[in-house]
């Protein structure tokens, strides 16, 4: 076997990551129930990012690299998914997507994740995988960012959804926008966390935030 034989034949590994993504949305879709009552989504989350860091931790041991791949594009890709599928599976008329680029009365913004009910944003989600670079400023810029938005669409909703508390002081329970406006789902970093006791490490449910969806 030729080395580009070799190639292609690892390379159709991605597109069967495709494949199989879109077999467990239609299997969850079509016989699996989703509540909003318990934590399963966040489960759900906190496991497939937890495959995703181990994944990425060998390969960068593997190929000697400093620093592993980002997880912050698989992060938002993994929130969209569980949204896009509990907006489907309850036929709620909206649409939510991912990093798209919003002008209005010359202001512009690319949100991680916007839902639109037809032609107006009803809420907008920033994911961030942990804030430790930005410990003292997250949320200035958070209430900056909230500003605009508003000035676009004055009723929308901002949230921010952080991955983990890990790395940085996080947000106090006490704090007055602690699981209602910011919200941490994991209290360690994903790759530690013990699957057996994956209760143990939520600290803010995904749940609460999708609830404001329905209001």
């Amino acid at each position: 076997m030729t080395l580009i034989e070799l190639e292609k034949k690892y390379s159709k590994n991605f597109f069967k990551n495709y494949k199989q993504l879109i077999k467990l949305y239609d299997e969850i879709k079509s016989s699996i129930p989703i509540s909003l009552e318990n934590k399963d989504i966040t489960k759900a989350i906190l496991l497939r990012m937890k495959a995703y860091y181990e994944a990425q931790y060998k390969i960068k041991s593997f190929l000697n690299k400093k620093y592993a791949q980002s997880a912050s594009d698989f992060f938002v890709e993994t929130i969209i998914f569980y949204l896009k599928l509990f907006l489907e599976k309850n036929n709620i008329d909206i649409k939510a997507f991912s990093e798209k680029l919003i002008k209005l009365k010359g202001l512009a913004i690319r949100p991680d994740i916007s839902i639109w009910k037809e032609d107006k944003i009803v809420l907008i989600i920033e994911c961030k995988t942990q804030l430790g670079w930005n410990r003292n400023k997250w949320e200035d810029d958070f209430i900056k960012r909230d500003l605009v938005i508003k000035k676009m669409f004055p009723h929308a909703k901002s949230f921010l959804l952080i991955m983990t508390s890990n790395n940085w002081s996080g947000i106090p329970k006490e704090h007055k926008k602690s699981g209602k406006q910011y919200f941490i789902l994991s209290n360690d970093w994903l790759s530690r966390i013990d699957e057996d006791k994956i209760d143990t490490y939520i600290i803010n449910p995904i749940e609460d935030l999708f609830k404001y969806i329905l209001l």
